[in-house]
């Protein structure tokens, strides 16, 4: 396993990590969904990454079964929904999570996206809060803005914010033109989710190239060289930058297993320049949504 550090911490995490959006929705899936996240453990995907919205708990349960007992060997990330970031939501929202999970402290608590109602002010107060009474070793932000993580650093003093997990992927690179290069310069790992393309719901649903496309026998044809799939040079491809990791959702233990020869690949210069020509970088940043 490769490993990077968290922020400008000491803090080792593996760079490929494991996503769980949509585990806990389907009962008759929870077996399969257990097996996967054990199968990436055994296999140094010590990284997992949840949320309270995320089945409405039902994925917190889910990773407390496969980390129960290996939950030292785990670094778990799980998020505060927009709507709970009052002051008092944020401690209460913690204290729910640690329930579902079982366990007694969070490695790293991030605010799921900017909210509407509630300010950094008594969203990051109630982080510290949360640091000094040890049931959060690390604070970080998911799909902020620089200005926002700014707004968020202020309030939270000599703590460090850690992360920002951002979307990214070959149809969304706007976090190249203003995220990662405000990261990387003030040591906050970016942690990049749906590396393989959005859900219908999110940003419009761009996908995965599709079979029968130009662009998608590109990736077939470069991961060909290498023999590897399409979606391990995406892997592959997120994972130039430095301070960068990526959290790819995997519902089975052959999803799982992809993702971890991903990690046997390393892109040509000449690979990722095909790749920037099929996949071009536009001069917008990633802009402010708030929830």
């Amino acid at each position: 396993m490769k490993y990077r550090s968290l922020g400008t911490t000491n803090e080792k995490i593996p760079i490929i990590g494991q996503g769980t959006w949509t585990y806990g929705e389907n009962k008759s899936e929870a077996l399969e969904e257990i097996k996967a996240l054990s199968y990436g453990i055994e296999n140094g995907l010590t990284l997992i990454d949840t949320a309270e919205e995320y089945a409405k708990g039902g994925a917190e349960r889910i990773v407390a079964e496969a980390i129960k007992d290996c939950r030292g060997d785990i670094f778990l990330t799980t998020k505060v929904s927009a709507k709970n970031c009052s002051y008092k939501g944020v401690i209460e929202a913690a204290e729910k999570s640690l329930e579902r999970l079982n366990t007694t402290y969070i490695d790293l608590y991030l605010q799921h996206w900017p909210s509407k109602e509630h300010e950094a002010e008594e969203t990051m107060r109630a982080m510290t809060y949360l640091v000094e009474k040890g049931l959060v070793k690390y604070i970080g932000v998911s799909n902020f803005t620089p200005e926002m993580i700014m707004e968020a650093q202020n309030v939270i003093g000599h703590h460090v914010l850690s992360c920002n997990q951002v979307g990214y992927h070959f149809n969304d690179r706007r976090v190249e033109n203003n995220v990662i290069p405000y990261c990387q310069k003030h040591g906050i790992t970016v942690m990049a989710y749906s590396p393989f393309g959005y859900a219908p719901q999110f940003f419009g649903g761009v996908g995965f190239p599709e079979q029968g496309t130009s662009e998608r026998q590109v990736l077939d044809d470069i991961g060909g060289k290498y023999g590897a799939t399409a979606y391990q040079v995406a892997l592959n491809w997120i994972l130039r930058h430095e301070g960068l990791i990526t959290i790819p959702k995997a519902k089975n233990t052959a999803h799982i297993k992809s993702n971890l020869e991903a990690l046997e690949l390393t892109l040509s210069d000449e690979d990722l320049q095909v790749i920037e020509t099929y996949f071009p970088k536009t001069n917008e940043g990633m802009s402010l949504v708030k929830y």
